[in-house]
């Protein structure tokens, strides 16, 4: 063996650059380390079961028919329901990629979008996968703040404010993981106006636009024509694991980017999923989308006003999706006040996970039922 091959054995492995750094978010490592028997304020994974007549015709597919793979970008009845849903747009069927679940669209979006030395603006707080898709995408984030003390709501001042020659994209998300809030039409106005003649690009995550208890949220494309949009179905229809999600686009050149880079990197998403998913726009799962607003709506009031009466603590009122901030500044640090619910058999996520704006807050999901979530709060009680 030469000297050379014998030098390199010996290295030891290293991580390429755009891997250093990057662990799970403290939203799993937190769920990961719950004790049995714990209440799950954690995840935002719905509980509501998958509608059964998505679960028949999944069934009915895998038995009867011949799933073999489908083109790249999806079924075209599939691609074509999607694409009817932003009519504003007037997208083609090519203007859709179905993916496999919103994740990897968003990930697929970040990397045909940006490269080294781009900065990619992104909410404080929000879902830290974003800041991962930035830094696997060699990029730099750059935050513009929702402030805590305006109860997270848009500051286009602030947003604006952001902005230089290397921006490349910048990502909103309505409603909001972590905050419940939603994007007003003046707030998407603001941001195409502060975008418009940049060049920018803006992804649009809509993942929870289905999960809304006033009006439906406005869509960012609405405004600006050089938006992405990142959707899908698992949190309307509790479809977590069928992982079933789209990247809407009306750039044919970077939709079709996004096309190849999905080809390569899973092939298609599931047929069966993808077969089953054309039953999720007919009034059967309209009126299940309903059902599950008007619970998270109520958990959501209930859960507010529980924290309110029996913590005396704020919290969020939200506004969609199904999250609260609880605000825990007056207590002490957020870690260690959610370790201390965490070994007591409740599970919450500090603030700072999602930024440092929500630092001295915990992001509760209310994907539980009041009776469970009652009992969460007895046990936060308990340690307080």
């Amino acid at each position: 063996m030469s000297a050379r091959v014998e030098s390199l054995n010996a290295k030891s492995f290293e991580l390429p650059a755009r891997m250093r750094g990057l662990q799970p978010t403290l939203i799993r490592q937190f769920f990961e380390r719950a004790l049995p028997d714990s209440i799950n304020f954690g995840l935002g994974e719905p509980d509501l079961p998958t509608p059964q007549f998505m679960r028949d015709e999944a069934a009915r597919i895998a038995r009867d028919e011949q799933n073999g793979y489908t083109s790249h970008p999806g079924i075209p009845a599939l691609r074509d329901k999607i694409a009817e849903q932003y009519p504003h747009l007037e997208l083609p069927r090519t203007g859709v990629v179905v993916t496999c679940g919103s994740q990897e669209a968003m990930t697929d979006a970040f990397m045909c979008t940006v490269e080294a030395g781009d900065e990619v603006l992104l909410p404080n707080p929000s879902f830290p996968a974003y800041d991962a898709c930035t830094r696997i995408a060699e990029a730099t984030p750059v935050y513009y703040r929702m402030p805590a003390d305006g109860d997270f709501a848009f500051d286009i001042e602030n947003f604006k404010s952001q902005i230089t020659d290397r921006t490349k994209l910048a990502v909103v998300i309505s409603p909001s993981n972590p905050t419940g809030k939603i994007l007003t039409e003046e707030n998407l106005k603001q941001i195409a106006g502060a975008l418009e003649g940049t060049g920018i690009w803006l992804i649009s995550d809509e993942i929870y636009s289905d999960l809304y208890f006033g009006e439906r949220p406005h869509s960012a494309s609405e405004y600006y024509e050089k938006t992405i949009i990142v959707s899908g179905l698992s949190k309307s229809l509790s479809m977590t694991g069928w992982r079933l999600g789209w990247a809407a686009c009306k750039d044919p050149e970077l939709i079709n980017a996004i096309q190849v880079l999905h080809g390569f990197t899973t092939v298609c998403t599931s047929t069966i999923t993808q077969k089953a998913s054309l039953l999720a726009w007919t009034d059967e799962a309209e009126e299940a989308k309903q059902i599950a607003r008007d619970v998270y709506k109520k958990r959501g009031e209930f859960l507010v006003e529980l924290f309110k009466k029996e913590l005396g603590l704020n919290s969020t009122s939200p506004e969609g999706a199904f999250y609260t901030m609880l605000d825990v500044r007056s207590l002490g640090d957020d870690i260690e006040i959610a370790e201390k619910f965490l070994q007591n058999r409740v599970v919450t996520v500090p603030g700072i996970a999602f930024g440092d704006e929500a630092k001295g807050f915990l992001r509760i999901s209310f994907c539980n039922t009041e009776e469970l979530m009652a009992e969460g709060v007895r046990r936060m009680k308990e340690v307080l």
